[in-house]
C-alpha cells in the first residue's frame, strides 16, 4: 500500500469524525511532521487557531508522524467545517490577503479533486479528478459532513472481503461558494513514492490547494487544504 496527506484533520487510515465535543484539530506537532516531509511550509497558517482547537463536527485527516511508502498514501487533507458567523473577522483577513480564484461549487466546469479516489476506483465520481483548463483544484465536498444529512450510502463488494466497502456521500449547501487562496501544480514531497495518478489530472498529477468555502444560507464556513 502506498502513501497520503491535507484540509480538516485526522489521518486517512485512522480517520474519525467527532460531533460530541470540541477537539484539537491541528496540533503544532502535526504541522511540524507534515513540514518534515513536504517542501512547502505554512499551508495551515490561514486556519484560525480557534478552529484548529475548538471545532465541532469536523472531519479531520492530519498528516502522520512519519511517512512511509509502504503503508500510507502520498496525499493529505484537512477540512474544518464551522459556523460562518463565528469566523467573520478571520474571513475578512483571508479576503484582504487576496484570493486567486472564486467559483460556485455547483458549477459544472469545476476542477474537483476527490483525494480519496486518486489511487483507486472503488467509488468514482464522474465530475472529479479531471482537469479543466484555467481552473484551480478544489476538494470534493460531498465527502464531508455539513450537518445537512446524507445524500446516499454507496456499497461495493470486494472479492475476498466478506463485508462490503461503504462510502457516505453527504448533502452540501446549494449556495456553497469556493475561494482558492493558493494552489500550485507539482510534486513537492521530499521523497517520491512514484505513485500512479489518473492521466485526466493533466499537469495536476501532484500539487496542493488551499482556501475557504462559504454558505450564507446555512451559516457554514470550510477551511480546507488538500495535498497530493
Amino acid at each position: 500500500m502506498n502513501k497520503i496527506i491535507l484540509l480538516s484533520v485526522l489521518l486517512f487510515f485512522s480517520g474519525c469524525i467527532n460531533f460530541i465535543r470540541p477537539v484539537k484539530i491541528i496540533s503544532t506537532k502535526q504541522q511540524k511532521s507534515f513540514e518534515k516531509n513536504y517542501q512547502i511550509h505554512g499551508l495551515f497558517d490561514f486556519i484560525p487557531e480557534f478552529a484548529k482547537k475548538n471545532t465541532f463536527g469536523t472531519t479531520a485527516f492530519p498528516p502522520p508522524d512519519s511517512i512511509n511508502c509502504h503503508y500510507v498514501n502520498q496525499n493529505s487533507y484537512a477540512i474544518i467545517i464551522g459556523n460562518k458567523s463565528d469566523y467573520l473577522e478571520d474571513l475578512k483577513k483571508v479576503f484582504d490577503n487576496g484570493i486567486v480564484y472564486t467559483t460556485d461549487y455547483l458549477n459544472d466546469s469545476n476542477f474537483i479533486v476527490d483525494i480519496i479516489e486518486l489511487k483507486r476506483t472503488l467509488f468514482p465520481v464522474a465530475k472529479c479528478n479531471t482537469y479543466h483548463k484555467g481552473k484551480y483544484p478544489i476538494p470534493y465536498f460531498e465527502n464531508y459532513n455539513f450537518g445537512l444529512g446524507i445524500k446516499e450510502t454507496l456499497k461495493k463488494q470486494i472479492v475476498g472481503e466478506p463485508p462490503p466497502r461503504r462510502h457516505t456521500v453527504y448533502n452540501i449547501p446549494k449556495d456553497l461558494k469556493v475561494y482558492v487562496i493558493e494552489a500550485r501544480a507539482g510534486n513537492f514531497w521530499k521523497f517520491d513514492c512514484k505513485e500512479n495518478r489518473p492521466e485526466t489530472l493533466g499537469k495536476w498529477k501532484h500539487g496542493y490547494s488551499k482556501g475557504v468555502a462559504v454558505s450564507d444560507k446555512y451559516d457554514k464556513v470550510v477551511f480546507w487544504v488538500i495535498v497530493w
